[in-house]
């Protein structure tokens, strides 16, 4: 199978296709071709040239390619100039495309909370939350995970307030090596509190993204961690953690708006599919952080694998 990954350079759209191709490729013999996409000359070329413009430096080897894949809405154009070239293509989206192009893809894949949105049955294929790859193999009771996002409209990013939580579970598990993991959306004046944090803890390490050996052990760290903690705000830092082996809680944020991150979050929560940390209020306006756990005989999610069983069984349809 000759597929053509469209990347948009967006680390959350790549991640998501990339697990979802590493997966395909457990039960196909695949070749994968890869192209960048630049959004401003990408809108510009495509809608001038009907996509038959050749960037000299983003050329595309001519395959017979069976099938097109790319997430976020920067990769729709290119995507659905490429199938008037080759013709037998078909072209999957993950994430839902523009009203104006939906008509053009042979499969949309897109989380549950958007199925809101219009779209054909015989297109439409649903996911929880975000692609993962599933890593369910044993875990180092030693090891632990913070994951970091940032500003965003979801939540309230309080700076001091995750610190504090970070330190409440340094202390009752004192015994555990913690790695905190920032992201691309954390503040400047976040990370140098983390810097300044772990000068009081031994047990902490700061796993910085702007150090390129942070990205290298990011894999490693998720899938050996017997407990991590998500900031609310990311859904697929959420979704990775679910679907590996371990515990799994989220920071205590306040929501901003009740729209559906917010309500997924919840769901989550309400139903102990993710554990958290809750702050109890006492008296005098006193309050005391305590986790709320997950429930036990919580399997890890394999979003992934049945996404990539069902575009391989409608392909054979076609």
């Amino acid at each position: 199978m000759n597929i053509l990954w469209i990347k948009d350079g967006k680390l959350g759209h790549e991640k998501q296709v990339e697990a979802l191709l590493r997966e395909i490729k457990i039960s196909q013999n695949v070749n994968i071709q890869e192209i960048a996409i630049d959004k401003i000359k990408n809108d510009a070329l495509e809608w001038l040239t009907f996509g038959l413009f050749k960037s000299s430096t983003n050329k595309i080897h001519d395959f017979d390619f069976d099938l097109i894949i790319g997430a976020g809405s920067n990769t729709h154009l290119k995507m659905v100039n490429l199938k008037r070239k080759y013709k037998k293509v078909k072209i999957v989206s993950i994430l839902c495309p523009n009203i104006i192009f939906r008509k053009s893809f042979d499969f949309i894949c897109l989380p549950f909370h958007d199925s809101n949105k219009k779209i054909s049955k015989s297109k439409s294929i649903y996911f929880e939350g975000s692609l993962s790859s599933v890593y369910d193999g044993s875990v180092e009771e030693s090891l632990g995970m913070f994951s970091i996002g940032g500003k965003n409209k979801h939540y309230e990013f309080n700076e001091d307030y995750i610190l504090e939580q970070i330190r409440f579970l340094s202390s009752i598990y004192p015994y555990k090596i913690w790695h905190i993991f920032n992201s691309r959306r954390t503040p400047d004046s976040m990370n140098n509190k983390i810097y300044n944090l772990i000068k009081d803890f031994k047990n902490l390490n700061f796993e910085d993204i702007n150090n390129s050996e942070s990205k290298n052990i990011y894999k490693d760290i998720l899938k050996s961690s017997s407990i991590r903690v998500i900031t609310r705000d990311s859904v697929s830092m959420v979704y990775e953690s679910l679907s590996s082996s371990g515990k799994s809680f989220l920071f205590d944020m306040d929501a901003k708006q009740s729209n559906k991150i917010v309500k997924n979050i919840s769901m989550l929560i309400n139903e102990r599919r993710i554990g958290s940390l809750d702050k109890n209020l006492m008296a005098d306006g006193l309050y005391k952080l305590q986790l709320r756990p997950q429930n036990k005989h919580f399997d890890v999610l394999r979003e992934v694998e049945k996404l990539a069983y069902t575009i391989l069984k409608r392909l054979k349809k076609l």
